[in-house]
């Protein structure tokens, strides 16, 4: 189980993200930005690795989105996965 710092550095990273996210992942996908591309110049290899894993969830959590807004999914469903690729995040091993 994570220790809690390294919990915290999740959330604080995820709410980083989080206010610039949908900025930040519509500019990746109209822009065909892959998440390895994204995150190449990143040195810190556990730091690289959080990144691509909250950039590919965002990703992932915005394509649902769109599938929930062309009626493809149902907000059951919707929930359902958003919130076991949030809990994918905080729930990895380090």
């Amino acid at each position: 189980m994570p220790d809690k710092s390294y919990l915290q550095a999740i959330q604080d990273l995820q709410n980083r993200l989080s206010s610039h996210s949908l900025e930040t992942i519509a500019h990746m996908l109209t822009h065909h930005t892959t998440v390895s591309q994204a995150t190449f110049n990143i040195q810190d290899e556990r730091m690289r690795a959080v990144v691509k894993n909250t950039l590919m969830t965002g990703q992932m959590v915005a394509l649902l989105t769109l599938m929930k807004e062309m009626g493809i999914l149902d907000e059951t469903h919707y929930e359902e996965f958003r919130a076991y690729l949030m809990h994918s995040l905080t729930d990895q091993s380090w």
